[in-house]
């Protein structure tokens, strides 16, 4: 074939080339730009796209997210201590001792208890109570909040707070002690008989009726502990008093 004819097909053959790479571009983009142009825009659009990243930048990136500290996260409650069994059965055989106030010997139980078990919140609790009871109110209420720093929601805890505080006096802090074992455990006796005693005390006959009621009504026994109560005095002869406790 002659050469003129070959440069003149390679002609035609470039610039139908060109035509249709400017018509993909102008149905791509809508744009009717020269063909120079369309090139030339083609060609910046392509140099401008961002770099990927390598694949050492997606890993840090990813590890990152993954590091990131986590939000609005609630953290899990520790578990409560479980008592040896060993230590339970001591604290057992001390707590019947402490009610029959023999409280060495509550005392000397208790102990061995908390020598084998130190964390026996039982009986850390029934040591503090028997202390209070022997006049070392300070050192039971710190062995009672050792008992409920193990377990917050131990109601007999909460009771034996409120008892220690009435034996030293402190009856607004008992009473807040005796209130948080009821919002424990609402059915619990004698916190509410701790309240009303403590009302006794102060002739208040409106709030002894207030909390000395549900004690019986919960356990009709109370009454005759009411009735033979010392801190009920000031309202004994009181007739709503003696309307509440009579047999």
């Amino acid at each position: 074939m002659p050469k003129k004819r070959q440069l003149k097909i390679a002609v035609i053959a470039s610039a139908f080339l060109m035509f249709t790479i400017a018509a993909a571009l102008y149905f791509l983009t809508g744009n009717a730009a020269p063909l120079t142009t369309t090139l030339l825009m083609t060609e910046t659009a392509r140099n401008s796209v961002p770099k990927p990243p390598s694949l050492s930048e997606s890993a840090t990136s990813a590890g990152q997210a993954q590091t990131a500290p986590p939000t609005n996260t609630v953290p899990r409650p520790l578990p409560i201590h479980t008592s040896d069994s060993r230590a339970l059965e001591l604290y057992k055989q001390g707590l019947e001792l402490y009610y029959q106030r023999r409280f060495p010997q509550a005392l000397a139980l208790f102990n061995q208890a908390l020598t084998i078990d130190p964390q026996c919140y039982e009986a850390l609790n029934g040591k503090g109570a028997t202390l209070a009871f022997q006049g070392s109110y300070d050192q039971g209420l710190a062995l009672i909040q050792q008992a409920l720093e193990i377990n917050p929601d131990y109601v007999y805890g909460n009771f034996n707070r409120g008892l220690a505080y009435e034996l030293a006096g402190r009856w607004d802090d008992a009473i807040a002690a005796y209130q948080k074992a009821l919002q424990l455990d609402k059915r619990d006796t004698w916190s509410y008989y701790g309240i009303a005693s403590i009302y006794g005390r102060l002739g208040n006959i409106d709030k002894v009726l207030e909390y000395l009621q549900p004690a019986i009504t919960l356990d009709p026994d109370v009454k005759e502990v009411a009735r033979e109560e010392k801190d009920f005095a000031p309202v004994r002869e009181n007739p709503r008093f003696q309307a509440l406790i009579k047999p």
